[in-house]
């Protein structure tokens, strides 16, 4: 029967209830247990016959005679649903028979008893629609089965897809892991400004928007990192933020335009302290996830224990490309990157040049929690200098699985310095270059009248939740992925 044909027939049940003065869609339940408290406390229930009210939606349905067995479901467990006509009565079982589909939100009461097979089952008394649906659930193919369909259509794929179900649900208790964390060690949760009037905390290329009450224009944040040290100069000395952050760039299997960034700072810690939180951070999170200290990812076993391992920028980047970044001038990188398919242009410099041969030929064999340290000045324009190398910033990021999940830093909070970073990032600029960092004099000002010495990080979340649920994609694990609006016809 062709999709249109389906959807007639669910409509003319629709108009069956209407005109039988049987609201399809009312606005309360009667409801008294979820499926998995009915089931939890079966033996009880059964034995005293009480009456439940269960709600949920309807999977299957399989007549037998004068008999039912429906499969109900609700965001907690499955439940067999068994509709007997000698007890619901004739009227009220043919009306069932013709009005309810497989996909419809139902409640049923009734008292919970097993089958001769030994099934927990609902005897049903009563039921009521609560949604009538109009669309057929994919059910004859077990669910959707084109990968593209199934990220444009999430609501019917965490529906038969059980592995993206426990995903979702291991997002939400991951996140609350790392708040907990950070809130038992006297952090303070923060929110700062999504729309900024200018992009800054990363080096990346903004969403751009126009607020038309003002006539000004106006970007999606690209990272929350300078409103956080604005809050550090205020005197707030431990601050974080769980938030969503844009960036105007590539999508791939560690990217998405919009993605879930956590950041936090500590006033009065250094890069080396911070480091130290972030290792006793991620183990305590994987032994309360996992109950252990390793988990496995694309089938490699990753073990998060204390300490991981340390190497600098330079030395990485030597043993993948071959090349010494602290010696190689701008072309020597730019013929390198050439060599190794990099797409480059006008705008890049020796850091640009260095950090994109970085991660194509080194970052991906980094499978073991490790620490890159040591980053060359020029790609770090917000991180202090080494005391005793000036070349050098006190930056890290922490590598997994060949992704860069935590990227922190000494923060610089030399406000003449600063201004030095941001007017090199400027002169990037007007050669082209889209991700470069503009001169913010707000924020220069914040630290003209002093912020305190400080170490920040940023977590990358999706990679991170990618990397616990072994998921080869960040888009297997955010709700709804950003995808390209189908071309009518295509």
């Amino acid at each position: 029967m062709a999709l249109d044909e389906i959807k007639q027939v669910k409509l003319d049940k629709l108009n069956k209830l209407r005109n039988s003065n049987k609201d399809p869609y009312p606005a309360v339940s009667a409801r008294t247990h979820t499926i998995k408290e009915a089931l939890e406390g079966f033996d009880e229930f059964a034995d005293k016959k009480t009456d439940l009210v269960l709600v949920g939606r309807v999977l299957s349905v399989r007549e037998h005679g004068g008999s039912v067995f429906a499969d109900l479901v609700d965001g907690t467990a499955r439940i067999q649903l068994y509709f007997k006509k000698d007890i619901l009565g004739d009227k009220d079982f043919d009306f069932f028979m013709g009005t309810v589909d497989i996909g419809d939100f139902i409640e049923a009461g009734g008292f919970l008893f097993k089958t001769k097979r030994g099934e927990q089952s609902l005897e049903i008394k009563n039921y009521k629609m609560l949604a009538k649906s109009l669309m057929p659930l994919p059910e004859k193919w077990h669910g959707l089965q084109d990968v593209e369909e199934r990220y444009r259509k999430r609501y019917l794929d965490v529906i038969f897809n059980e592995d993206l179900k426990n995903k979702l649900i291991a997002r939400s208790m991951i996140i609350e892991h790392l708040r907990q964390y950070l809130l038992a060690n006297k952090f303070m949760e923060v929110e700062t400004p999504i729309l900024q009037t200018l992009p800054g905390g990363a080096n990346a290329k903004p969403f751009k928007t126009h607020l038309d009450t003002l006539d000004l224009d106006l970007y999606l944040r690209i990272a929350p990192e300078l409103y956080l040290k604005r809050l550090l100069v205020a005197g707030f000395e431990r601050v974080f933020e769980l938030g969503r952050v844009f960036r105007n760039e590539g999508m791939d299997r560690e990217h998405n335009p919009e993605f879930t960034m956590l950041e936090f700072y500590s006033a009065y810690w250094d890069h080396e302290k911070m480091m130290e939180f972030v290792e006793k951070m991620l183990l305590h999170v994987t032994k309360e996830w996992f109950g252990k200290s390793s988990f496995n990812y694309q089938e490699k076993e990753i073990k998060f224990e204390k300490s991981f391992s340390r190497i600098s920028f330079n030395d990485l980047f030597k043993q993948y490309s071959g090349l010494d970044y602290d010696s190689t001038d701008g072309e020597e990188l730019a013929e390198k990157a050439k060599e190794l398919g990099i797409q480059i242009n006008k705008s890049m410099t020796k850091g640009n040049l260095g950090d994109e041969i970085y991660k194509k030929v080194a970052r991906p064999n980094i499978i073991e929690p490790t620490f890159v340290i040591n980053h060359p000045l020029e790609i770090s324009p917000l991180a202090k200098k080494l005391s005793d190398d000036q070349d050098h910033v006190a930056r890290f990021q922490l590598i997994v699985g060949g992704m860069e999940v935590v990227n922190g830093f000494s923060e610089l909070n030399d406000p003449v310095d600063q201004r030095g970073r941001f007017e090199e990032q400027e002169k990037n600029a007007k050669r082209g270059d889209q991700e470069a960092q503009r001169l913010d004099e707000d924020f220069i000002e914040a630290l003209e009248y002093g912020m305190p010495p400080a170490a920040g990080v940023g977590i990358g979340i999706d990679r991170l939740i990618a990397l616990f649920t072994d998921s080869h994609s960040v888009r297997e694990i955010i709700g709804f992925p950003l995808m390209k609006p189908k071309v009518s016809g295509k």
